[in-house]
């Protein structure tokens, strides 16, 4: 958690876009964060640097961002004959050649030794040189960000003042961000701030989500609307806690590194903030692509293919038919992307994987006949295990004090639910959440009494939940009466209220304390009279 003197150095970074009329939030988070990147390169350069001086050796080009030389930055552009025509080969695909665009030294890329340039000559070299470096997708040493920097574009323009600031600001050596945790905290406490209008799911609210799950090393796990990825980032850091004994060994850590985590956002930037913060996690190669996955084929390969998929997907979009998966379709007919993504969550597990997703409470009761196939689909043909029912305004941290983000305030809970393809819902979990250790207003102020703990040891241990009575905060119900009840999943509707037994005063003692009260009113309305003649 960023707290103290790094909370105000951060919030010191952010006045300063603000000073400079950079007041847009989704702006400030591009440029930061891509700032942010470019520090940690040289930042994990001198780590490998200082590591190898104290043993005395010299690091092998193979392990430096910046390596010994000059970096050669190309572009491809097509061939051309004499007359000015592009060249096409035997098949008629035209020839591209490399074009050599410049050449720097690897150590004028590097943040030490440009961060002290004068305005002028940082902003150039950040935007012709540095930038092109790190967005260069054949330049293995930043890993895939080239591919989801493609629509990044330097910010600074005639901003020379405000970009040597912050330059100056993110090189405190405070911020170090070969720290993992640091820079996640950072990450966090920027993107808390809502990005593109978007809110996020809270760390608590994840860190439960994964505790539950327990995801394991093999696994593939993916997030199909992953935003910043914290769900993915919190995965991999339960894995690296409960199983770090079995990544000492080079195959598993390779397993983790490049097979494990995938994750979607058809929005480029979150992509982009998604990747680098996955990185700076220590996923080295996670599998994010920037396609929705509702959309026509382009879940074609992920169909079938996960353990665990963890998400908190959009409240309130919608989606042509026409341009939606037709497979989706065939689970629950809808526009709706509350749906359709519960949907796609369900085609994207293979036979024994589970989930873990957030949704709004309508999805759990609108009678419409979309919404109930989608319930139907969970019920009879899959394993729905359990659902957890959360308080209104649980998202009401992701919005700024006085504007809450749109569906911050909606009422919300998580279904569970495991692939089968052949049913075996045989009774249904349900949970109250009331208290999720924070108020429920913007400002989210701690409290005691979380229920957070509970849900997870009532989890773990559910063959100890069968003898709950519907009076108390967790119990059953069996498939066939949630079936009998259109397949409700709301809380509410299975749950026994007691009412409580008042007991009244025999009638006689009523009367006589009125007759009382009479006679005592009469004789003071007879001294008044006495004293009024």
């Amino acid at each position: 958690m960023i707290t103290g003197s790094l909370k105000s150095k951060i919030n010191a970074i952010w006045q300063d876009f603000y000073n400079e009329n950079m007041a847009q939030t989704s702006d400030i988070v591009n440029q930061l964060t891509t700032l942010m990147f470019v520090k940690m390169l040289d930042d994990k350069q001198n780590n490998i640097e200082a590591r190898a001086s104290l043993i005395g050796v010299k690091p092998n080009d193979s392990e430096l961002v910046f390596k010994s030389g000059e970096y050669e930055n190309y572009e491809m552009i097509p061939e051309l004959d004499e007359s000015g025509e592009m060249v096409k080969d035997s098949e008629g695909n035209i020839k591209y050649t490399k074009k050599l665009n410049f050449k720097i030294p690897y150590e004028e890329l590097r943040w030490k030794n440009f961060k002290n340039l004068n305005s002028i000559d940082l902003a150039r070299r950040l935007k012709e040189y540095v930038i092109p470096f790190i967005k260069d997708p054949n330049n293995k040493a930043v890993g895939q960000f080239g591919k989801y920097a493609k629509k990044y574009s330097f910010g600074f323009d005639d901003k020379e003042r405000l970009l040597t600031s912050v330059v100056d600001k993110l090189s405190d050596p405070e911020l170090d961000f070969t720290n993992t945790d640091l820079m996640g905290d950072v990450y966090e406490y920027m993107c808390g701030s809502g990005i593109s209008g978007q809110y996020r799911t809270p760390r608590h609210i994840i860190d439960m989500a994964v505790e539950l799950m327990k995801p394991r090393l093999g696994e593939k796990i993916i997030d199909p609307a992953m935003g910043t990825a914290g769900f993915i980032i919190e995965a991999a850091k339960y894995i690296r806690t409960h199983q770090k004994d079995e990544l000492k060994n080079v195959s598993n850590e390779t397993m983790f590194s490049n097979d494990m985590f995938y994750g979607c956002d058809n929005d480029n930037n979150m992509a982009r903030i998604g990747y680098m913060n996955a990185v700076l996690h220590g996923i080295k190669n996670p599998n994010f692509s920037m396609d929705s996955l509702l959309e026509n084929e382009n879940a074609k390969d992920y169909i079938g293919k996960f353990d665990l998929v963890l998400a908190n997907p959009p409240f309130s979009g919608s989606l042509v038919e026409s341009a939606t998966n037709g497979k989706i379709l065939s689970i629950t007919k809808t526009k709706k992307t509350e749906l359709l993504f519960v949907a796609l969550m369900d085609m994207l597990l293979k036979p024994g994987g589970r989930c873990m997703t957030i949704v709004p409470d309508g999805v759990l009761t609108n009678s419409n006949s979309a919404f109930k196939s989608l319930r139907s689909e969970l019920v009879d043909k899959q394993r729905l295990i359990g659902v957890i029912s959360m308080p209104n305004g649980i998202f009401m941290s992701s919005a700024k004090k006085g504007s809450a983000s749109k569906g911050a305030g909606v009422k919300t809970s998580f279904l569970i639910f495991e692939k089968t393809n052949k049913g075996g819902t045989d009774k249904v979990w349900f949970y109250n959440m009331t208290n999720d250790g924070f108020t429920l207003d913007v400002k989210r102020t701690p409290i005691e009494g979380s229920d957070i703990p509970d849900i997870i040891e009532r989890f773990n241990r559910l063959d100890l939940e069968a003898s709950r009575l519907r009076t108390d905060q967790s119990f059953f119900v069996p498939v066939d009466e949630i079936r009998a009840n259109d397949y409700d999943l709301s809380y509410n509707k299975y749950k026994q209220v007691v009412k409580e037994e008042v007991q009244y005063r025999p009638t006689s003692e009523i009367f006589d304390d009125l007759k009382k009260t009479y006679e005592e009113a009469k004789g003071l309305m007879g001294e008044l009279e006495n004293l009024l003649k």
